[in-house]
């Protein structure tokens, strides 16, 4: 059976401190947006050695650590720990339940993304992690500095029809992504400011898209921001 169209529509929703943390902000799942399928949880966390985040686990799911700020120390299961730096991602397929966890690395701050959606059907096989570190040459599409994350063009697949891609700007430039009228697309911004199809985006604000064959981002001050789309 085929899957209906969504009707187009764009929103900006701010991001929320996280009640028990502080140094969490979502932007989903919060009160006034909670889980919007396939996005489970859309959002950054600043971490170090005196607030660690313990292990957790995941089932069904695929999770996207970006590594904004600082060096970390990813661990997944029983695996050794792993130093990540700035611009490294690990991306974790749960088909079943697994576990992992991202500490501070080197004695200072961290700052990641993290991003966690629903796989849409059992996924055989055991749990895997991905990985994709810094390119040594930034490509740029549009005056804009575009990297694959998941999906095409980069080192990760994910098995949920995940795409992710992180674009940033030097200069005030416009650029357009892809969304497709059965995915939904969330923008997050980490930094600078800018505007989604016209709507005015700032750092820990994010764009969501359902709908829509694809949206215009434009960046009028060092706009940063990572773009995620998948199936309803």
């Amino acid at each position: 059976m085929a899957t209906p169209t969504l009707s187009p529509s764009l929103r900006i929703v701010p991001g929320i401190i996280e009640t028990k943390s502080t140094t969490t902000r979502l932007v989903i799942p919060t009160s006034a947006q909670p889980a919007w399928p396939p996005f489970v949880r859309v959002g950054e966390t600043v971490a170090s050695r005196a607030r660690q985040f313990p292990a957790h686990s995941h089932e069904g799911e695929e999770v996207l650590t970006y590594v904004i700020d600082g060096f970390s120390s990813y661990q997944s299961e029983d695996q050794p720990p792993e130093v990540l730096q700035r611009g490294s991602a690990r991306f974790l397929t749960a088909s079943t339940k697994s576990s992992h966890r991202i500490m501070s690395a080197r004695g200072g701050p961290i700052r990641w993304f993290n991003l966690v959606t629903s796989l849409p059907a059992p996924v055989a096989g055991a749990p895997r992690v991905q990985s994709s570190e810094p390119p040594v040459a930034p490509r740029y599409d549009e005056d804009a500095h575009v990297r694959p994350l998941v999906g095409p063009g980069s080192y990760i697949a994910s098995a949920g029809g995940l795409e992710v891609a992180e674009i940033k700007f030097e200069e005030p430039a416009t650029t357009f992504r892809r969304i497709g009228h059965n995915r939904r697309g969330v923008v997050y911004s980490i930094a600078g400011m800018g505007t989604v199809d016209g709507k005015g985006i700032e750092s820990g604000e994010a764009a969501l898209a359902e709908g829509m064959a694809g949206i215009a981002i434009q960046s009028l001050r060092r706009l940063w921001v990572i773009v995620a789309t998948g199936p309803r």
